[in-house]
């Protein structure tokens, strides 16, 4: 039974050599090429702190390096304004639906309307003949909404992640989504209004509002603000390597 090896002539050392000599070279092992280690260790330490000075560096350089980029740090969570903006207005007519808005903002329905709703007559409406479709139409418009949320604040926490590294490429693509995710909401609700207005059943009336505009705006200048800062980023890479 061995526990380990002698740093000079590798010879196995049993469990019982408590002694700092080797028995069978003599080395005295605490202190065997002790230079040696400690360059080792002051290389790895200078390692360890450029390696660190890398990571400080392009982060500050990615999130404030220059003006553009502060802009484009800021418009990172500027989009999350349209929580608080009316996306559509509405006025209902079905009792399941509770407390109505003339006003559709998100934080308003998240907070005193979502948990309210009657969600399995309202599910119960899309296996309806005629109503099926224009109800599922609607609800996934709400669901667009909520994802477009879900992927703005994905894009700022993938601001923060990538910034050492020099990347915005998953920025890019979360930004596409919530542009698109806001304007194929707008254009499925729309839809979906005008085909339950068409129905003898017309239990919904509205119409998309400034704030879903601002969403698609705001989101669609951050998909031109990183597809700018990621060629910048490449450039910065290039010159690092």
């Amino acid at each position: 039974t061995f526990m380990a090896y002698c740093p000079k002539c590798a010879h196995p050392l049993k469990i019982w050599n408590i002694k700092a000599e080797c028995p069978y070279c003599g080395v005295n092992i605490p202190n065997y090429n002790w230079e040696g280690n400690l360059d080792a260790d002051a290389e790895k330490a200078e390692k360890a702190w450029v390696k660190f000075r890398k990571f400080t560096g392009n982060l500050k350089s990615a999130l404030f390096g220059n003006l553009f980029r502060i802009i484009r740090f800021a418009f990172t969570f500027l989009p999350l304004v349209v929580l608080i903006l009316p996306l559509a207005s509405y006025s209902l007519n079905l009792p399941f639906f509770g407390d109505s808005s003339t006003n559709f903002t998100l934080l308003d329905f998240s907070m005193n309307t979502l948990l309210s709703l009657n969600w399995g007559s309202l599910l119960g409406l899309m296996s309806a003949e005629t109503l099926g479709s224009p109800v599922a139409m609607l609800i996934f418009s709400i669901l667009l909404i909520y994802l477009a949320i879900v992927f703005g604040v994905l894009n700022f926490v993938f601001v923060l992640l990538k910034a050492p590294s020099l990347k915005a490429g998953a920025n890019i693509v979360l930004c596409v989504l919530s542009t698109l995710s806001f304007a194929i909401a707008g254009v499925l609700f729309t839809l979906s209004v005008s085909q339950i207005g068409a129905t003898s059943t017309n239990f919904i009336d509205g119409s998309v509002q400034f704030g879903l505009f601002v969403g698609i705006g705001l989101f669609g200048l951050n998909v031109i603000f990183n597809v700018l800062i990621n060629r910048s980023f490449k450039k910065e890479r290039k010159a690092q390597a």
